[in-house]
């Protein structure tokens, strides 16, 4: 029959040592996840919803199986993954089915076999042998990435060569066993021993041999075998990088569902009344999200590699923020023991040079296999930094005091707003008539932009940086331009326009950013604001992201988002010709924020004579400009400069498109451009173009689209 016996050349006193060995383990490893699950409760409790349970089990299941997430950003990891994430997960069930069959079926039920026989147990031996092969196939790879290859965002630490070296030796010498038992049960077998392919490969090999010499192999192997499984099993909680094999699906189960760009509202008022603290000072002030994060990371550096900040030779790696508070989650809440004394986290674990490098650019959570965001830790860090410690960059002093006396991080007067439309009939939301109907039922104040005496249907959002920056002024002044030329109805707010508060915010002074918030919302309800239009990615994002959490729902849309659907209405007409090879750069709050990565390309396509080219990071995993979180006001170091890293990278994309264009191609010479959709992206893009003295123009595609107006 169609079978084997499970501890075959062991003794009942070995088989008895054993299950007491493997009780030990088990005691060991649930202790260690009841040591994590601990920890994370202690964690503050985070709003989360189970509806839809299904789609979201469904996406974390469906994930994790197709290794979606790993695959993503790099092929080569990802296939590595799976063939070692599959081998070990049907190896292990593997065993599930022989712990049942044995225990349940020959032990308990006295049965002489229970379903693992005849083609039940032909169809096991052959799928465990082929994804056992794998399984050491994945090791093996994994081995030489780090090792051979030295893709720069590995480590080399001792535990990095020691785990999949752990694992390798578990399935070589279960394959051992598996020949050696087969040599030697070769006259006994009652089935055909091919259906073990690799161990009868193995078996091969040692047939030779005398039974009594491969039963003494096969006892040494089987126990080193059976002590490297329960080891494994009994290490697995306290490896922190190896506890991603239980914690990552849960953490993709848990994966925040609300807008990426949106952070938490504060009660700062109160919390100053109660004296609470705000943000993150000790990681008593973490939440469980956060202390499940901080047991999902694999250190695969895939957020080190992407992160510009770190890129740019600053001082940040977001693993290394993530490792860094484990590291204190492990000293604070040890495996054994009390809970220690709660201590700082910046100045403890986490330099304050580390939180003030981040560009907010969200890169690090877009590639990250596990969902884990080191942006949102950073971001709380220095929430703390700013309101409670009062401690931050001394160039942010003279923002703060802009957006809190004159509403703009420029700190320029409000009449200056006027200046970008000069020469321009720009409609002003103040200047338009009244309604001479009441906006609502018994009340008698005068309402704009409802009923027949509606004067517009857009708000144009200006921003501070196009209003202020004589270099982004331009885009403004082309957007009126698209705007009156395809007859759509708008108008601007000029001096009343305020700044959204997304730079007070991204730096952490929630307090600034709410009071900011309140007064565009008034504004904006007092005009009876529906629709309004940005210009600006962070503008865009912080409208239309976060101020809903403060009452304030519009429809917001960014103006590469309206000059697309102009186009698909026929609205507007590109005629003029550009002759320009155009590489376009992705603004962080336009894309990976808000996912708009196909309206500014479609338009850019639209434009007679243009080649869209693309550099070599870009969409999803597109540079920061080095500009967002309040870094715009900032003097970095000259060889760290963020903005120059993404000049060079524009630079090189021009230049080996140059160098495929076969010679005498294009009759008439073609400008090399870079075009952006931020007035943010366009000044620091416009420095580095400057300091780095490179051959290519900066433009907006507002003011491309305008130029390629009839």
């Amino acid at each position: 029959m169609a079978t084997r016996e499970v501890f075959w050349n062991i003794s009942p006193l070995g088989e008895l040592l054993f299950y007491l060995l493997a009780l030990v383990a088990i005691a060991i490893f649930a202790y260690g996840i009841y040591g994590h699950v601990r920890r994370i409760l202690q964690g503050k409790k985070v709003a989360f919803t189970v509806r839809p349970l299904w789609a979201k089990l469904s996406a974390a299941v469906a994930s994790i199986a197709a290794n979606k997430t790993i695959v993503r950003h790099d092929a080569s990891a990802g296939v590595m993954h799976f063939l070692i994430m599959w081998g070990f997960v049907v190896l292990f069930i593997g065993t599930v089915i022989v712990t049942i069959e044995y225990d349940l079926f020959q032990k308990i039920l006295g049965r002489e076999y229970g379903f693992w026989v005849g083609s039940f147990f032909l169809g096991y031996e052959l799928i465990l042998d082929i994804l056992g092969v794998l399984f050491l196939v994945g090791l093996v790879w994994a081995l030489i990435r780090r090792y051979g290859l030295k893709p720069p965002q590995l480590s080399w630490k001792p535990l990095d060569l020691a785990l999949p070296l752990w694992l390798l030796l578990i399935g070589v010498t279960g394959f051992l066993v598996e020949g050696l038992r087969l040599a030697a049960t070769a006259s006994e077998l009652g089935y055909n021993p091919r259906w073990s392919w690799a161990g009868f490969l193995i078996s091969q090999g040692v047939r030779g041999f005398p039974v009594e010499t491969l039963r003494a192999w096969h006892l040494a192997l089987w126990w080193l075998h059976g002590f490297l499984a329960l080891g494994w099993i009994a290490y697995l909680p306290y490896a922190p990088k190896v506890m991603h094999i239980l914690s990552a699906g849960v953490n993709l189960f848990f994966q925040d569902m609300r807008p990426r760009g949106r952070l938490e509202v504060l009660d700062v008022e109160g919390a100053f009344e109660r004296n609470e603290v705000l943000g993150f000072q000790t990681l008593k002030d973490l939440t469980r999200k956060d202390f499940l994060d901080l047991a999902s990371c694999t250190e695969c550096g895939r957020c080190e590699a992407n992160c510009p900040a770190h890129l740019s030779g600053k001082i940040l790696s977001p693993r290394e923020i993530i490792l860094e508070l484990r590291a204190h989650a492990n000293e604070e809440f040890p495996a054994f023991g009390k809970p220690k004394e709660h201590k700082q986290i910046i100045g403890y674990s986490i330099k304050p040079e580390e939180i003030w490098a981040c560009t907010t650019c969200m890169a690090c959570v877009e590639v990250c296999p596990v969902f884990i965001d080191p942006l949102n830790k950073i971001l709380e860090l220095r929430r703390n930094e700013v309101m409670i410690q009062d401690k931050y960059p001394a160039g942010f002093t003279d923002v703060f005091k802009g957006m809190d006396g004159r509403g703009n991080p420029w700190d320029m007067p409000a009449s200056e707003r006027l200046a970008w439309m000069k020469g321009l009939e720009v409609p002003i939301a103040a200047n338009l008539t009244p309604s001479p109907f009441p906006k609502g039922k018994g009340n008698s104040s005068p309402s704009l932009g409802e009923g027949t005496g509606e004067r517009f249907e857009y708000l144009f959002f200006v921003g501070c940086a196009a209003s202020f920056d004589p270099r982004t002024q331009k885009i403004a002044r082309s957007v009126v331009k698209i705007l009156q030329h395809a007859g759509i109805k708008f108008a601007v707010l000029g001096e009343e326009e305020g700044c959204t508060g997304d730079p007070a915010r991204r730096i952490g002074h929630e307090y600034i950013f709410q009071i900011l918030a309140k007064q565009n919302i008034e504004t904006f309800n007092n005009y009876n604001v529906k629709k309004i239009l940005t210009i600006c990615p962070h503008c865009f994002n912080t409208l239309k992201n976060e101020y809903p959490a403060l009452g304030g729902q519009y429809e917001v849309v960014h103006h590469t988002q309206l000059i697309e659907q102009l186009l698909k209405d026929d609205r507007l007409k590109l005629t003029k010709e550009i002759p320009a090879t155009i590489a376009y750069h992705d603004s962080c709050y336009l894309g990976r924020y808000n996912r708009i990565f196909d309206a500014p390309r479609n338009i850019l396509k639209n434009i007679p004579g243009v080649k869209l080219i693309e550099m070599e990071r870009h969409r999803e995993r597109g540079m920061c400009c080095g500009a967002g979180g309040g870094l715009m006001w900032l003097e970095e170091e000259p060889s760290k400069r963020v903005n120059e890293l993404r000049v060079k990278q524009a630079q090189a994309a021009l230049d080996g498109h140059l160098r495929q264009t076969p010679t005498g191609e294009s009759e008439q010479p073609r400008r090399s451009l870079v075009a952006s959709a931020c007035p943010f992206c366009m000044i620091m893009l416009e420095d580095g173009i400057k300091s780095k003295n490179v051959e290519f123009e900066n433009k907006d595609i507002a003011e491309l689209v305008a130029e390629a107006l009839a």
